[in-house]
Order: C-alpha cells, then sequence, then structure tokens
C-alpha cells in the first residue's frame, strides 16, 4: 500500500478544517465573491501557494465544469504542485448561493474547497471528496452546520459524525 493511499484512510474532514477556514456567510452571496473569500483564507495559511496559483487552479476546474455535486453542496477542487498536505476551507451560506449552478438546480448553501498535491496526494483527493458526499449528501449533518452558531460549533459537529 502506498503512502497516499495509507494516509487517506488516516484523513478526516476535521483534520483538514480550522476554525479560520470556516466561514459563516450571512445573506445572499454570489459565487464568485464566496470563492474568492474561500482562495483567500487557504492562501493566508501560506500552505498551498500564492492566491493567483490557487485562484488560476480553483477557476480553471470550475470553467470546465461547476462543482455544484448537488442538494446544495460545491465542491471546488485543485491538485497543485508543491502541496505537501490536503487542506479545506468552507462556507456555509444559509441564504444561498443562486448564481452557483448545480446538478440538481438546488441552490447551493454548502462550499467545500479542497486544495491537494498534484504530484502524490490523487488517492487522498479522491477519498477526501468521497468523504464530503457520503457525509453530508443525506442533508441532516448539512441542516445541522447550517445552523450552527460559529465555527467552533461546526468543527464540533463534524468531530462527533466523524467518531
Amino acid at each position: 500500500m502506498s503512502k497516499d493511499e495509507n494516509n487517506a484512510k488516516t484523513i478526516t474532514l476535521g483534520s483538514l478544517l480550522s476554525t479560520d477556514r470556516v466561514l459563516l456567510l450571512k445573506g445572499k452571496q454570489q459565487k464568485q465573491d464566496v470563492l474568492e473569500a474561500l482562495i483567500k483564507v487557504i492562501a493566508d495559511s501560506g500552505e498551498y501557494g500564492s492566491y493567483d496559483d490557487i485562484k488560476w487552479g480553483i477557476m480553471h476546474r470550475e470553467d470546465l465544469m461547476s462543482t455544484g455535486i448537488g442538494n446544495g453542496i460545491a465542491i471546488p477542487h485543485v491538485l497543485l504542485p508543491n502541496v505537501e498536505t490536503p487542506g479545506m476551507a468552507l462556507a456555509l451560506c444559509p441564504d444561498g448561493i443562486p448564481d452557483y449552478q448545480s446538478t440538481d438546480t438546488v441552490m447551493i448553501r454548502m462550499v467545500f474547497m479542497l486544495i491537494s498535491g498534484k504530484n502524490h496526494q490523487k488517492t487522498s483527493h479522491l477519498k477526501i471528496l468521497s468523504k464530503i458526499g457520503s457525509l453530508f449528501y443525506d442533508g441532516r449533518l448539512k441542516v445541522a452546520f447550517l445552523a450552527a452558531k460559529d465555527a467552533e460549533a461546526c468543527l464540533e459537529i463534524l468531530a462527533r459524525a466523524e467518531s
């Protein structure tokens, strides 16, 4: 088993997030604004490359096809060189993002942004995308997150869900 496959099995979504990378955005949002806010918090960590490099990767991926996967969830993601460990940011938009196209036309309310290494994290990247879909798709966890009063509450809810 490769190192990437071992890491993919042990990664939790909670380990990829921190309170400064969970954004609670009130009022209706615009897709571009939400994506840029998530890119900024990831770039500000200093671990995943420059704002411009991350923005180019995310926007290029979004131009290929919307990352709105359905049921009010979007997962913009990119594989970048020189990224050592995966990272994630989350925007919770209870009032929705009307201009974020989704496969099922349900308004997007949760946006998970995932950054992984291009050279050695492809398996981890796919496992994380799958984990987001399986944990949040049925709706119960999504409702709890959207009702959370702050980032700490979101991380506590996630820790319980992943235990």
